[in-house]
């Protein structure tokens, strides 16, 4: 078991932080997800309300191989550079609050989901500072969190797939197993996406956008912290 704790009191001082107008605390908030996977509140007490993650050990041995060859692609571009820097389990925490609709906000379950976090190259990540920072709408790295989610869910049985992006404020793409693969050839869509990164014509450009835009949520610190569950926002209005 890993305990939750940590997660509602970064969401406090993120809180307090917006209050006295600094943001810098709100961008540690994503770092929950990644952080605690990692172990590094293991010495600490599992309370009540901590939760246990239902991910297969094999899909996150397969999503760090996910990782690892994406990398190797975008690490040829040219120019600015990309890299995975996190694949870990979202089973941290026992869902995800997506607040399309205030009235009814919906609830997807975590217990069975990837987190990859993007970061431009040599960066301080995540979040990195605003030099090596990309605007939420830009098209290479959701393209990149487009394909990592494709992969992941075609070669796992993973149903959620969180993708943190290289930008200086929280900003996640938020793809559900069914949601995503309804409408869509998912094996066609990533054959698209595994060729060359430094090439997008408009068509690809515009599956991108239809694919990631509407999935572009911003977490949000909540007072009190709710147990067991993570905020977000649409980026986007639809």
């Amino acid at each position: 078991m890993i305990s939750i704790r940590p997660i509602r009191i970064l969401a406090a001082a993120a809180q307090t932080a917006r209050a006295n107008g600094r943001r810098n605390l709100l961008g540690k908030l994503p770092l929950a997800l990644a952080t605690l996977a990692a172990g590094a509140v293991a010495a600490l007490p599992a309370p009540a309300s901590a939760t246990t993650s239902a991910l297969a050990p094999e899909a996150l041995t397969h999503a760090r191989v996910i990782r690892a060859e994406t990398n190797v692609r975008y690490r040829l571009l040219p120019g600015r550079k990309l890299v995975v820097t996190e694949a870990t389990t979202t089973g941290v925490v026992q869902s995800l609050t997506l607040v399309t609709d205030w009235l009814e906000p919906r609830v997807v379950p975590a217990d069975n989901g990837i987190y990859f976090a993007i970061c431009s190259a040599r960066a301080s990540c995540p979040y990195p500072g605003r030099s090596a920072a990309w605007p939420a709408a830009a098209f290479l790295p959701r393209r990149q969190a487009l394909e990592l989610a494709l992969r992941t869910f075609l070669e796992t049985s993973v149903n959620l797939v969180v993708v943190a992006l290289p930008t200086a404020d929280p900003v996640w793409v938020v793809f559900e197993h069914d949601d995503l693969l309804a409408n869509i050839d998912a094996t066609a869509v990533l054959a698209q996406l595994t060729g060359n990164p430094a090439l997008g014509d408009t068509e690809l450009r515009d599956l991108v956008d239809r694919l990631t835009r509407p999935r572009l949520f911003s977490p949000l610190p909540i007072l009190p912290p709710p147990d067991a569950t993570i905020y977000a926002a649409p980026l986007f209005a639809p």
